[in-house]
Formats: C-alpha cells, structure tokens, sequence
C-alpha cells in the first residue's frame, strides 16, 4: 500500500469513498510498469486515463477529493519534448581509445546497463556541449570555465535523456551536473501554465542542502526568460508555499515530507514531471525518507528520466536505483566512501573536561596568526554530538569574544538562515553545528573542521571533514578522542596511513552497515573482541579482530531495516 502519512489517512479515507476505480488508489493490480518497474502512486492521475505517451487524463486530488485547480476542465496535459541533443563535432570525432584516456584522466569510472547504448563520451568544456544559449550566458556570467570530472561526464549522459547513477566525493560539482541538463530540459518543454505541476522535481534530505540546490539553479537560469524555481521545505510559511507552487513553476526543490503535504492538499501535481532528481539520496535514507520517496518514484507520470546523486553507495542504494533507474548509467568519480586526500587529519587525546579549553586555545591560536599574517581569521566547522552541546560550546566561544555562532535541528529557519548566512560572509567565523550540517552543506573557504565530539561511524567522520578541502582545495581537519572512541580512532588511524601511502580505503556504508559499526565498537570496548588485528592509536596499541576487517571494504549482506524509521545516527 502507498505511504500515506497519518494525520491525512482519515481524511484521505473519506475522500475515497466517492471515487470510482479508476480514480482512486491503486489496489495492486492497476498500476504501470514500465520494464518491470513499479510506477503507480497516489498523486498522479488517473490510471486508466492514461494517453498513449503515458501521462493521465490531469486529475490529481486534494485531501477532499476534488480535482486541482487549473486541471479540473479537461486541459490535456501537454506532451514531453525530448530534444536530440548532440555534443559537437569535435567531441562526437573522439574515438573508443581517446575517450578512455579521457576518463582516466579526470578519474572517471563509467559502467552500462548490459544491452543499452554505450555511454556517452566525457566532455571537458561547457562549449563543446552546446547547451541553450542563456544557460551559456549564465556560465560565463559566473565565470566558470572547465566542468569538474563528475560534470564532464554525468552531464552528457543526463543531456541524452538517459537514467543515471552518480557518485563522487563531496565538494566535486554534484549540484551543477544535474542542474545545468534539468534547466536544458524545462526550456524544451511547452510553458509551464498557471495551476500546473513542476516540469522538474529535485528531492534533498534537509532545508540546508534545498536552499544551496534553489540557490544554483537561480544561478544558472537567471537569463531564461520567466523560468521560476519554487523551494518546498518545513520550518517556512506553507502559504507562501502554496500560492507559488499553485501560480506554475518549472522547477520544485523539496524536502520528501513536506512536498508530500502540498500533493496531498492539491497545491502541486506529478502529472508534467519528466526529469527527477534525488540528491544526497543515502541521507535520506538514513533520515527515514524512503517511504516518501517510494511513494512519489511511483506516482510520476510513465515517461520521466531520474538522476540519483549519492556520496556513497551503500546497499540500501544500489536496491531504490534497481527497483526506480531505468537501464541507468552509472558515474563514478574517484575512490566512492573514501576519507578526502587533501585534507590533513589529525587525532588528539583529550580528556572529556578538557575538551572545550583545549578547543579555546587551538581556535585563539589560529585566530592571532591570521592577525599577524593580514589574513581574516579562517572559516572553521566544530562538530559536537548533540543540540544542547552545541549551544554550549558556542556560548563559551562568544564569552571570550570569539565570533561564533550555533547550526542544529532545533534553531528556527530564519535562525538557522542567519546562521549560515554569517558563516558564508565570514563576519561569524566559527560554527558550532551538529550532523546537520556533515553533508551536503558547500561553504566555500572552509579550512578547518574541528571534531570536539567524533561521531559514531567512520561514515559520518568522512562527510564532516569533507565540509574543508572542497574542489581540489587543501583543508585541515582535527578530532579530539576519548578512550570511548577507540575502535573508530583505529580505522581513522589506518586511513591517514592508507592516504600517506598513496593508497585509498574504502569502508562500509548506510544504515545497516552503520549499525553493525556500533554493534562491533560496544563488542569492542566490552572486550568481547579477539586480538588478532592491530592499530596504532598514538603510543597505545589497539589490536581488531580480523572478522571486523569486513568493515573497511563495501558490505554486500542482505539485512532487514525498518521502514521508515530514521537511524538514530542522525539525531542531534
């Protein structure tokens, strides 16, 4: 049955009850598959109305069961344009054996669907891929000039209309290689009309990371005449919401739960989608979202394409892309789930008392050699485990007159708005934050990122200190260590070791795998742990069983989850 979430299931009943077969939720057998896929859902149109290109007759629900505006005469919805795109002659020239000296250059690993087209070559400048003219205006506007390895080649393959599967590390351009081909996309497209549904959907797992994706989107199309991108997040006035959503937009950037609240009261519709992003997919995973998702992959209209952007690729992953990618291409930049090259690391054992003193010195340190040197004091990220800790820590950073400033769950929007807005500007240059802000969150300039708390998997440690040495940038990062955290110090410790030596780690990811972590870190410090392995943790000697090594290399072991339910890795 489709999630329906509870405080609308009664309405949602009540509504039911007048209509017919056809308009009502699928029972299981009337839905759409399209190459064995599953893609009916409950806020689509009708399933038997469905024209010969694959779209319904427009009638989507609200939580009474009336039509939505502006489709509620019988408008046909207007058929999906699907350009032949073509990158230009120099690149189409290129043959088998340059290309794959191309993709080894920008480190690309690049694998099809068995029986589909081979993937388009790597493109490594925005003019030979011939995009709209005002998309072209925009990119010289922000003066960029060569595509990232992720762009250079996710970007073709999305611009010929093809499913795919990108992976890279934080930092590499993810945003912008799907943003760039969904705004080539909506252009080809017949206008948006007041009442209409978004022509493009991009779903992000926080408001933080839909604000940044709002943010490129307006950036790369502030040059397309009347081309409107509406953001759908909580924490904000729904009724802003609702009159632009309803006014006709061409692209919806949303949170999962709340663009579900809006389909369930008739303000927006799937019924003109044809392009559908899922960013950051794991941390939606992680945070609870795959019920939501689920239930919108199965309401868009039979004909759409899908990009699924994701850091790492754990198995929770490579099963949504299975059952929702159709024949996709799967991206690969770099060595997938593994801690970031070019920032130093470095580990400090520190008392729990100590913590925040040691902290103080280290920031106040920093802070006067940048005043001796001329420069602004650097842009720094400290990681503490909870909210009520961060609000600690940046009132103590405050009271000895440093500028710092708190970013967690428990902030309002404008709050949490303001706070990264300082941080961005550099007039607050330290942020005290929990894990909301580990993933996703792009500030440019950051040179440090402090762990005064390490959090509880190797996972999570990477996607913080990811937030410093972005795009190529060199970055520092430090964790401060108590005797609790030795079994995750091991595999930091073998990790900076890997990375002196040239070599790259790679280590379990996801939901499961995260939680077998924790499982093996209690086995550890309760000593339930054989010693056979071994890891050296400063002058302390820390020995691993080897039936844990498995959690330094992908986990492919099938393992129950619970559906919907948020892994507690992500409170704060």
């Amino acid at each position: 049955m489709p999630y329906v979430p509870p405080h609308i299931r009664a309405a949602a009943a009540n509504a039911q009850g007048g209509r017919d077969s056809s308009g009502g939720r699928d029972n299981g057998s009337g839905r759409d598959h399209v190459g064995g896929k599953d893609y009916g859902g409950s806020f689509g149109s009708s399933r038997s109305g469905r024209d010969s290109n694959g779209f319904g007759n427009g009638y989507g629900y609200g939580r009474d069961g009336s039509a939505r505006r502006g489709e509620a005469r019988g408008a046909a919805i207007p058929e999906v344009v699907w350009p032949k795109w073509q990158p230009s002659e120099r690149i189409r020239r290129l043959q088998e054996d340059q290309i794959a000296d191309v993709r080894a250059r920008l480190n690309v690993d690049v694998e099809i669907t068995p029986g589909t087209a081979v993937a388009p070559a790597p493109i490594e400048s925005f003019e030979d891929m011939c995009l709209h003219q005002s998309i072209m205006k925009d990119i010289a506007f922000h003066e960029y000039t060569t595509p990232t390895p992720i762009q250079a080649q996710a970007m073709p393959v999305a611009l010929l209309g093809r499913d795919l599967l990108g992976c890279a590390e934080t930092g590499s351009g993810k945003t912008a290689a799907f943003s760039l081909p969904m705004i080539q996309h909506c252009l080809s497209q017949p206008p948006v009309r007041h009442g209409d549904g978004p022509l493009a959907l991009v779903l992000a797992p926080t408001r933080e990371l839909a604000q940044q994706i709002e943010k490129e989107v307006k950036a790369f199309s502030r040059s397309a005449d009347g081309f409107r991108t509406a953001i759908v997040v909580g924490g904000t006035n729904i009724g802003e919401q609702r009159s632009e959503l309803r006014s006709g937009v061409e692209v919806v950037v949303a949170t999962p739960g709340r663009f579900i609240d809006h389909l369930q009261q008739g303000n927006s519709s799937l019924t003109r989608v044809s392009y559908v992003v899922l960013d950051e997919a794991d941390r939606m995973l992680d945070m609870g979202f795959e019920p939501q998702i689920r239930e919108v992959m199965r309401s868009l209209p039979k004909k759409h394409q899908t990009l699924l952007f994701s850091a790492t690729m754990p198995e929770e992953i490579e099963k949504l892309a299975q059952e929702y990618l159709n024949c996709p291409v799967r991206v690969k930049v770099g060595r997938v789930s593994s801690p970031t090259a070019n920032v130093v690391q470095t580990l400090e054992k520190v008392p729990e008392k100590e913590k925040i003193d040691l902290l103080l010195s280290l920031l106040v340190d920093e802070i006067s050699q940048s005043e001796k040197a001329g420069q602004p004091p650097p842009l720094t990220i400290v990681f503490v485990e909870r909210k009520a800790r961060c609000d600690e820590v940046s009132e103590a950073l405050v009271e000895q007159g440093l500028k710092a400033t708190a970013l967690h769950g428990g902030r309002s929007q404008s709050e949490r708005e303001a706070a990264l807005r300082d941080f961005r500007k550099g007039s607050t240059s330290i942020l005290v934050a929990t894990d909301v802000a580990s993933r996703g969150l792009d500030v440019t300039g950051v040179a440090h990122v402090i762990n005064l708390d390490l959090p509880r998997t190797m996972e999570d440690y990477v996607h913080r200190i990811g937030r410093t040495g972005r795009a190529g940038a060199s970055g520092r990062a430090t964790s401060f260590y108590t005797d609790r955290d030795a079994f995750l110090v091991a595999q930091i410790r073998r990790a900076i070791t890997e990375a002196e030596s040239g070599n790259t780690m790679a280590f379990a990811t996801g939901k499961a795998a995260r939680k077998k972590e924790r499982e093996q870190a209690a086995a550890f410090r309760e000593g339930r742990v054989a010693p056979t392995g071994v890891a050296q943790i400063g002058s302390t000697t820390v020995r691993v069983d080897d039936k844990y090594k498995h959690m330094l290399l992908p986990i492919v072991a099938d393992s129950k989850k619970s559906q919907g339910a948020a892994d507690d890795a992500w409170d704060d």
